[in-house]
């Protein structure tokens, strides 16, 4: 078996691989390699795909080490695959566009989740094109807790819209509140007329027992809290650094959303080496 031999055959196996772009080419033809090196027979073809934002491989042999052996790298590389960009190639992770899960750096993500914006003309935008504008509204129907918008115009043409994208709670605002149905008018009018400021990200947000923009709990004395940091200012704190190291990256994908107002006076309780201790005990 020559390098040449199995360069061929990783050639050979690569367009069999179903995935959404070429960042994991490379990702693929290792995995290959290890195959041929394993012990693969070479005449026979490779399948794969992509699924729920990770590689997976197909392939099965009747030997029942050499099977093990392809288990194993199987596994290695779907380890790997959600830890990398299917676009580019670069660090990724596990997202979700929609209903679907896919495995894209931040960047790539940004490219392909919407933002909502709505101009002084009332046009409702993603990403800077234009959707619809609001006086061509009909009908409004809200559902999930208020976290899932549906708006309808005149030509019975549909649009969905989700907490999950920014400037979310912008737009529901400006939805005349005449377009949803009387039962949920008062729903969501007590959203914006109750917003209290949250002490955790800064903003004034708190509806109920949620924050609506960093989604943590507020204080309050019950067991729980008491149990787990014995006083608020840890709390806080915990939940501040959260934000700031923002591991899924959620403080970047929302760095342009309107819908809260900053809260005046918001403190932010831990200091630099409180921050570096922190990072030790997560990573």
């Amino acid at each position: 078996m020559s390098e040449n031999e199995i360069h061929l055959f990783i050639e050979r196996n690569l367009t069999n691989f179903s995935v959404n772009s070429t960042g994991w080419n490379e990702l693929i033809r290792k995995l290959l390699y290890e195959f041929a090196l394993a012990g693969w027979n070479m005449e026979y073809r490779v399948f794969g795909k992509e699924k729920f934002g990770e590689l997976r491989c197909y392939t099965y042999s009747e030997d029942e080490i050499l099977n093990n052996k392809l288990k194993n790298i199987k596994d290695k590389y779907s380890k790997l695959s959600v830890k990398t960009c299917e676009i580019c190639g670069s660090e990724g992770k596990m997202r979700a566009i929609g209903s679907w899960q896919t495995t894209l750096c931040l960047d790539h993500f940004l490219e392909q989740q919407p933002v909502i914006e709505i101009d002084d003309k009332q046009n409702i935008k993603r990403n800077n094109e234009s959707v619809l504008n609001s006086k061509d509204i009909a009908k409004a129907e809200i559902e999930y807790d208020l976290q899932s918008l549906w708006l309808y115009t005149h030509h019975e043409e549909s649009f969905y819209f989700s907490w999950q994208e920014p400037n979310y709670y912008l737009l529901l605002r400006s939805v005349p509140l005449s377009v949803f149905p009387e039962e949920n008018q008062n729903e969501i009018s007590a959203i914006f007329q109750d917003l209290r400021n949250c002490e955790i990200c800064g903003y004034k947000a708190v509806h109920q027992r949620n924050c609506l923009r960093c989604h943590h709990e507020p204080w309050n004395d019950s067991g729980y809290f008491i149990q787990d940091y014995g006083e608020k200012s840890n709390y806080i704190k915990e939940c501040q650094m959260d934000i700031f190291i923002d591991e899924d990256d959620y403080e970047k994908y929302f760095k342009h959303d309107r819908s809260f107002e900053k809260s005046p006076g918001h403190q932010i309780l831990f200091t630099s080496e409180e921050l570096s201790e922190y990072e030790k005990l997560l990573f």
